[in-house]
This record gives structure tokens, sequence and C-alpha cells, in this order.
């Protein structure tokens, strides 16, 4: 049995906004999702445009990869995560001038998006306690269908983590 015969293709794309920056990065996988080793992470100010967000989002869910576990089962390894996680999160503090894991992300917004089926559904997340998120009920998903319009990309992204950080600023976090 192939891959795609028992579990769908699907690409991801993880994307973090703080006052100081908006990162894009793929993830790659099958059912668990990571990034990439060298993951190609593209970094855009915190107020750029709906098209830049909209190509940035676009450009990560093309390289996101579906690896099954049988082609590579090295990349599922909880060790190997771990690096790459802390590496993209080094990356993100030296680059912007986090001292501490609690200034960076204390005000980041967060979410997961999907492109499946014809269809981009972007998860909103929100903070829970400083460094610890909860995903938020499914009705505030994003779920439209797959383009190629950055800007309508673009715009629906803005809108889920707006929708995030709203909700992380309701519940006082």
């Amino acid at each position: 049995m192939t891959a795609s015969e028992d579990f769908p293709f699907r690409q991801w794309a993880d994307i973090k906004r703080t006052d100081r920056f908006i990162s894009v990065e793929p993830l790659s996988g099958y059912r668990l999702i990571r990034p990439e080793d060298e993951s190609p992470v593209i970094y855009l100010a915190p107020d750029a445009n709906n098209e830049e967000l909209g190509k940035a989002l676009l450009e990560s869910l093309n390289r996101s990869r579906f690896i099954h576990p049988h082609d590579d089962p090295s990349f599922t390894e909880s060790a190997r995560y771990a690096d790459a996680y802390r590496k993209s999160e080094k990356d993100f503090m030296r680059r912007y001038g986090y001292k501490t894991k609690r200034d960076a992300f204390k005000t980041m917004d967060w979410c997961q998006v999907k492109r499946r089926d014809g269809k981009i559904a972007i998860e909103l997340f929100m903070r829970d306690k400083p460094g610890t998120w909860k995903g938020l009920p499914s009705e505030p998903d994003i779920v439209m269908p797959a383009t190629t319009d950055a800007v309508v990309a673009g715009a629906a992204l803005r809108r889920a983590l707006d929708l995030g950080k709203a909700a992380s600023e309701a519940e006082g976090r």
C-alpha cells in the first residue's frame, strides 16, 4: 500500500508572529509533521502586506514534503525534531534580539496551515502560559478553497493570526 492510499497527501506550514517578525516555515511528514533539518524559514516584517504574507505561505506549502515513515524512518525521531526545533528557536531569538524564551513567546501568535483535497485550512492556537499553546475550538478555524492568489491567502492568514491573538488577549494571556 502506498502512502497516498492509506493517508491523503497533505502539505503544511507553521506561522509565528510577534511584534518583531512573522515567520513562515514548511513542515513535512506523514501523520506526524515536523520541520526539516535545514528548514527554509521565511521571515517577514510584522507589518508585511497580504501579498507578501500570501507568497510566503504558498511557497512554504509548496516546499512541504509528504514523507512516509517507511521511506525515511529517521525523519520522525524525537532527537532529530528536538534539534531542529532548538535551531529554529535560537535562530529567531538571535535574529530579532530576544534575550529570553519568555520574552520571545509572550506576544507570539501561532497557527498551522494545511493544504489538502483542494482546500487550505488554518488551525488557530492561543497562548496558554508562556511557551505553551492550546488549540481553539474548531469553529474559528479558517477553511477556504486552495488558491494561488497570494493576496487572498495572505488575507486569510492575517485574519487567523488576529483571531488567535484576540482569543489570547480575551483569556488575559
